[in-house]
């Protein structure tokens, strides 16, 4: 496979010599290394491109070919090396994280039957080396991933329509993002609902998110286990709230390139332009973007069966998501400062990344 042998070119002439314990990212070392990158590009673009091209083309509904998809994220990867001003800070985060072995990371990310969409969207993101707090860390989990423990959305999903159910104004404003009739909302959500999964803490955690909306329409939720039920249900339902707003944006995308692409019209409120569409929803819904839950909130949110107009609801949801006389500290995400009445909110992977998806 092409991309595999370019990958390994890749691991050869660049990752492994620069993790070596001896190494010291020198100006010149970076500018050898650099060097290096743009002749593997240039060597290597003919026989990436036309695999690229084909594999962002293709249907997201369909299984994706694997050396078209492999030659996407290599060549992307490759490029986005090759064009980033970061590329110090790239090479430094590449070499404490240990990321050697590319080939094996690549063969891994597509055996994976339950996470291949993860995967692939996920390293899309990665590869665009935009977020640099996280860098190391995302290399890291790339480099060390082990099997990981995910659930199907069953014990949830019909809680949830039942939750819907009572609360219109969601209803209606998830079909009104793309315009839909009832029919097709109650499809499309029974779609979303099959391709939703409860994912371990820790694989999300590396990237310091709750849940991520795959390029192809899969929607992976952090399993919340605060040992409070209320907590946990109320945390899912809000942070699914959330990602339903880029899976319902992108039910009419055909292609890989079509979702990529996919943006949400900006919006000024809270202050400021929103241009992510998760984010616009939280601030009209909830009142703004909350880093917590607490349990009186969450009881609010999956109990109330008043047919609240947008204003007063969420007026009263973010009085009610407050702490008194505790003072908030920020511990380990998915986790509760002290009692188990408060469970931190960390955001969604596209927030991360670009505010206009």
């Amino acid at each position: 496979m092409p991309a595999l042998r370019v990958a390994k070119l890749i691991e050869d002439k660049i990752f492994i010599p620069l993790a070596s314990s001896h190494v010291i990212l020198t100006s010149d070392l970076i500018k050898n290394l650099c060097q290096k990158i743009k002749r593997i590009l240039e060597s290597a673009y003919t026989d990436l491109h036309a695999l690229s091209a084909q594999f962002w083309s293709s249907p997201i509904e369909k299984p994706v070919i694997i050396e078209e998809v492999l030659s996407a994220l290599v060549l992307k990867f490759l490029s986005e090396m090759n064009d980033s001003i970061y590329i110090e800070t790239i090479l430094d985060d590449m070499k404490s994280a240990k990321f050697t072995e590319f080939v094996y990371i690549l063969k891994k990310m597509i055996v994976s039957k339950e996470l291949k969409s993860f995967n692939i969207s996920a390293f899309i993101l990665f590869s665009s080396f935009k977020y640099l707090n996280t860098l190391r860390s995302e290399a890291g989990f790339w480099s060390t991933q082990n099997h990981t423990i995910i659930e199907n959305f069953n014990k949830y999903s019909n809680p949830f329509i039942e939750f819907l159910s009572r609360n219109s104004i969601f209803v209606e404003y998830l079909k009104n993002i793309c315009h839909i009739d009832d029919d097709t909302f109650k499809n499309q959500l029974n779609t979303a609902l099959r391709n939703t999964f409860l994912v371990k803490d820790r694989d999300l955690n590396w990237y310091g998110v709750d849940a991520f909306t795959t390029y192809d329409r899969k929607i992976y939720i952090k399993n919340f286990n605060t040992q409070n039920p209320v907590l946990d249900k109320g945390a899912t339902f809000y942070v699914l709230l959330h990602e339903l707003c880029h899976f319902f944006r992108r039910i009419f995308c055909i292609t890989w390139e079509d979702s990529r692409r996919c943006k949400t019209p900006k919006e000024f409120i809270d202050n400021r332009w929103q241009k992510e569409g998760g984010n616009i929803f939280e601030v009209k819904y909830f009142g703004k973007r909350h880093k917590f839950l607490n349990e009186k909130a969450s009881n609010f949110l999956l109990f109330q069966d008043e047919n609240l107009p947008r204003e007063q609801y969420s007026k009263l949801f973010a009085s009610k998501n407050e702490l008194k006389g505790d003072v908030y500290v920020s511990l380990k995400r998915g986790s509760s400062p002290g009692k188990k009445d408060v469970v931190e909110l960390s955001g969604c992977l596209i927030s991360r990344y670009r505010e206009d998806n």
